[in-house]
């Protein structure tokens, strides 16, 4: 049984994780670029990382697309199917979010208050520390499912709870920039409201990754 579920994996949807996760990984540096070109009013390199992370976010999705077209049908796979498409579900909301993020800030040449900007820098740290964690527990979930050693389980489960730490951090950073951006005395009413929603966006990323690795904890539970 264990030697049918070994050849099974080798046609299972892991490479494609592995490479979707790496587009996630490759959209992290840009990304920050992206908001350090917003946060200096370099309008043409915005648009530039900007259109960057689009194109990777598409790339990603066509990978997104292989793999549910790709999944074998009427055999038995090393892990519950539904719980494999919940969790590229989350996965590619990762990216999403990431792409949300930039499209949302291009809409609006907004200022941010000085005494923010450095909590804002933080955030998005955080969340490039989230992008770069993902690759890591999908490999170790590929390695995993192709031994289907303890050793190797609980490296995933320590990469699961990498992530949730990347996530909780993440959200303390979210939750004192939301009320420093709720009582600013702003001008306009849309600038609050321009950076409230992109900090929620920013949260997304590091949720999305959070239910991602919830999902991935329940795919090698035993």
């Amino acid at each position: 049984m264990r030697t049918a579920l070994l050849k099974l994996f080798r046609q299972s949807p892991f490479e494609g994780l592995l490479k979707h996760a790496e587009y996630i990984r490759e959209s992290g540096p840009i990304f920050q670029l992206a908001i350090l070109a917003y946060l200096d009013e370099s309008d043409e390199e915005f648009e530039k990382h900007h259109n960057q992370v689009t194109i990777i976010e598409n790339q990603g999705d066509l990978v997104k697309r292989n793999i549910r077209g790709h999944l074998p049908r009427g055999i038995l796979m090393p892990m519950d199917k539904f719980q494999l498409l919940w969790y590229l579900r989350e996965q590619d909301k990762i990216l999403d979010s990431v792409q949300d993020a930039l499209h949302w800030l291009s809409y609006r040449k907004t200022h941010v208050p000085d005494e923010m900007v450095d909590d804002l820098l933080l955030m998005v740290e955080k969340v490039n520390e989230v992008l770069k964690a993902i690759y890591p527990l999908v490999n170790s979930a590929a390695l995993y499912f192709s031994n289907f050693s303890e050793e190797q389980r609980d490296k995933v489960k320590d990469a699961i709870r990498e992530i949730r730490e990347y996530e909780f951090q993440s959200d303390q950073v979210e939750r004192k920039l939301l009320s420093d951006l709720l009582s600013y005395p702003f001008e306009n009413s849309t600038s609050a409201f321009h950076l409230t929603r992109l900090i929620e966006y920013l949260g997304d990323v590091s949720n999305h990754a959070e239910n991602a690795g919830d999902m991935m904890r329940a795919m090698i539970a035993r």
